[in-house]
């Protein structure tokens, strides 16, 4: 990644009218809520995404915090991609965070409920409190959602059964 201090910012250009007023609408269109500051700074899934890498990798290597700081800006910045709300959620419960890690998980399964992925991870973070009842709810909506990973599915009823002492 290029350290931001290396870019040369161009010099501000006075813009033709039309520009100037397409981008206030756009301004406006964020500050109503019905853009997202992607759309205001022209970002590509392509860019957001690999910041996404970056963060996945920091994940892993245990830098929690770098990853945390990086998901919360990718949700920032793009608050309607259940990826980064979900991903919020792993790096919140990770940095001891569960009630963050849940509003993550809401926000993630409200914009695609049909993400088991989404459903296990809010599922772990009420295990960890404590809430097997709701933990067993998750679990089973991700069993039964059509074109789950099945990976995902056998995390699921693995901890279904976990749950029930070994019973299936």
């Amino acid at each position: 990644m290029r350290d931001p201090n290396d870019v040369k910012r161009p010099e501000r250009v006075p813009s033709e009218p039309h520009q100037e007023s397409a981008q206030s609408r756009l301004l406006q269109r964020w500050a109503d809520g019905k853009a997202t500051l992607k759309d205001v700074r022209g970002y590509t899934d392509e860019e957001l995404y690999a910041v996404a890498k970056t963060a996945y990798f920091f994940y892993f290597q245990g830098r929690i915090q770098e990853a945390r700081t990086l998901f919360q800006g990718l949700y920032a910045v793009n608050p309607v991609d259940p990826y980064f709300a979900r991903a919020l959620g792993v790096v919140e419960l990770a940095a001891g965070n569960p009630q963050g890690a849940l509003s993550a998980y809401d926000v993630a399964i409200k914009l695609d409920p049909r993400d088991a992925a989404a459903y296990v991870g809010r599922a772990e973070v009420k295990i960890a409190q404590g809430n097997r009842a709701h933990a067993l709810e998750d679990l089973r909506k991700a069993t039964q959602l059509p074109d789950a990973d099945s990976r995902i599915t056998a995390k699921a009823r693995a901890l279904i059964r976990a749950l029930a002492g070994g019973r299936p």
